[in-house]
């Protein structure tokens, strides 16, 4: 049984990151493509922003279950987490190591590999920043997936905010 559970786990490592990208070519996400919203489906009253998160501590009026004047709130935010274990090879004649090893193999024996890990989100709070201190590096949507007049983000229950063109192939 162990044995039919690593290989399993194996193929899906080495067959999950095969397949070529077939989607549209989007431009970088961009700050101005931020919208924010409100999900009430299923007794449920839930701010979002479509940079990944829910709710808005110290907002009082941002989740809510049941959805009525009683209603609790539910959490204070949430923001998804998206991580990457990336392996550098170590170059002695250089001080600064940028070759990245993607061979099975090579990460496998582990011999000259510096690891690093990567960590990515969008929230209200301890994001990192440029140097100067005016941009945040995080997820920001991409322009095309919505409609740009409006000031809401795609929601199926509200047609007016479908991107104008039609959705990207």
């Amino acid at each position: 049984m162990k044995k039919i559970f690593y290989l399993i786990i194996f193929s899906s490592l080495i067959f999950s990151q095969g397949k070529k990208y077939a989607g549209p070519d989007d431009s970088a996400g961009d700050i101005a493509a931020e919208r924010e919203g409100y999900m009430t489906g299923n007794r449920i009253f839930l701010y979002f922003r479509n940079n990944t998160e829910l709710s808005d501590w110290p907002k009082s009026n941002v989740s809510r279950w049941p959805n009525n004047l009683n209603g609790v709130k539910m959490v204070d935010g949430i923001g998804l987490l998206v991580g990457a274990k990336v392996y550098i090879k170590d170059d002695p004649d250089t001080q600064i190591d940028s070759t990245v090893v993607s061979d099975p193999l090579q990460i496998a024996n582990g011999q000259g590999l510096h690891t690093l890990y990567y960590l990515q989100t969008s929230y209200r709070e301890e994001m990192d920043v440029n140097n100067a201190g005016t941009f945040e590096y995080g997820f920001y949507p991409a322009f095309g997936y919505f409609n740009e007049t409006s000031e809401y983000p795609a929601m199926s229950n509200r047609p007016s905010c479908w991107p104008s063109n039609g959705w990207p192939s």
